[in-house]
């Protein structure tokens, strides 16, 4: 009797420790892990490392014409290894990750969520962009399409003024994988998005 509960209580400590317990294991195959440290972008004046966003969803030039260009967003990556107990010079060159894929998504604080009327069209950008274990990089991403200004909800807003403003959360997931081919699991980031005709003065 005493040997089964010696088997037991060594069975439930094998389980306490093993790494399949540790639930980011449970969406890679990967022995990598791609971490988002910041998303930025421009703020009103137009000054990039911003954290609250800023878009102005046309420009107006000199001669009163109109211009509608993309946002960018930049974000901010590092590349660690899974097991912290492993020192990054221990790694190997197929344990460096390559992003390949970013989804937008957007929200909006009320629930209003239908695209195309209440939120921007949800999209995907295919990329490749390495991220060597042990480093820090900076990724530009497309943030707001220049289409999405030429449609709902977006098109309102030209002439309004600055005194209409569309505020939208964008959730940002970047895929990738290992060097090695291992699917690496999702990083997910987001960033708050504050558009209008900032550019009108009338």
């Amino acid at each position: 009797m005493k040997r089964k509960n010696i088997l037991l209580i060594l069975t439930i400590m094998v389980f306490m420790v093993f790494p399949s317990c540790n639930k980011l294991e449970n969406e890679t195959t990967s022995g990598s892990v791609l971490l988002i440290n910041s998303i930025t972008g421009n703020d009103l004046d137009g000054t990039d490392g911003s954290t609250t966003i800023f878009i102005d969803v046309v420009q107006v030039n000199d001669d009163g014409s109109m211009t509608i260009y993309n946002d960018n967003g930049v974000a901010e990556l590092s590349a660690v290894l899974l097991d912290p107990f492993i020192a990054v010079n221990d790694s190997t060159y197929y344990q460096n990750i390559v992003v390949d894929q970013i989804d937008i998504e957007y929200t909006r604080a009320d629930g209003l969520d239908n695209e195309g009327k209440d939120v921007i069209y949800s999209f995907s950008q295919k990329v490749t962009f390495m991220v060597p274990v042990g480093e820090t990089m900076l990724l530009p991403f497309v943030l707001v399409q220049h289409v999405a200004k030429l449609e709902s909800p977006l098109v309102e807003l030209v002439g309004l003024g600055q005194e209409k403003v569309l505020k939208l959360e964008a959730k940002i997931t970047i895929h990738s994988k290992d060097v090695g081919g291992h699917r690496v699991a999702p990083a997910v980031g987001a960033v708050s998005v504050w558009i209008s005709n900032f550019g009108d003065t009338e």
